[in-house]
């Protein structure tokens, strides 16, 4: 019993874009998040939005392409 599609080749190359743009927009907020730690003495962004926007973006990239190729 399958539960879910098997994903075609274009769908998988998407999904991959999509975690790449991800796992770079966490770098980018953790390094700005880190940079004004160090000058301001504080965090700039919460854990939870990182943490979500980084989420979003991979998914919804990958949901824009998928959509797009269409």
């Amino acid at each position: 019993m399958q539960f879910f599609k098997t994903m075609s080749p274009k769908e998988k190359a998407n999904w991959n874009k999509g975690l790449v743009l991800g796992f770079y927009t966490y770098m980018i907020l953790l390094f700005i998040n880190y940079i004004s730690s160090l000058i301001l003495g504080r965090d700039l962004f919460t854990s939870a939005f990182i943490f979500f926007t980084g989420l979003i973006i991979a998914f919804g990239y990958e949901a824009y392409l998928n959509v797009k190729k269409g």
